[in-house]
């Protein structure tokens, strides 16, 4: 399985996922231990392991905030504005992110990044760069 370092963790720590044990665990790379810190069971189905699905890479820079599936699951809709405590001195988180939305389609057994949405919130506000947060997903009405 594919194992994920964590962005400018400054342990060096990772993620992975188990094969068959429905479990997500974080990786200690600098005392070589992995902790169980997720369980999937509550998303089996009948003799189906629920295992996370692929990744999805958003680019340089990203760091995800926000996530929000829609109703069909079909669609799931990232906002990239991570943390950074520049607004008090002496912040110590800087892990800005890319200030975009990206909308990911969720097939059957993979993630594909939608190449076709493209919303910069550093190029796409009128007020100047700003940082998504969270989103409220509408659905279109056909009258």
């Amino acid at each position: 399985m594919e194992v994920q370092f964590i962005p400018q963790d400054q342990r060096l720590r990772a993620f992975t996922a188990g094969m068959a044990d429905n479990h997500l665990y974080l990786v200690d790379t600098q005392e070589g231990t992995a902790k169980a810190v997720f369980n999937f069971d509550a998303f089996d189905i009948p003799d189906v392991h629920a295992m996370p699905l692929s990744v999805v890479d958003l680019g340089p820079g990203s760091g995800p905030h926000f996530l929000r599936l829609t109703s069909d699951e079909k669609r799931l809709v990232v906002t990239d504005y991570f943390l950074v405590e520049d607004l008090a001195s002496g912040g110590v988180v800087q892990s800005e992110g890319d200030h975009k939305v990206h909308v990911i389609d969720v097939h059957e057994s993979d993630l594909e990044l939608d190449p076709d949405f493209d919303l910069d919130f550093n190029r796409d506000i009128g007020t100047g760069p700003a940082r998504p947060h969270g989103v409220v997903l509408l659905t279109a009405r056909d009258d």
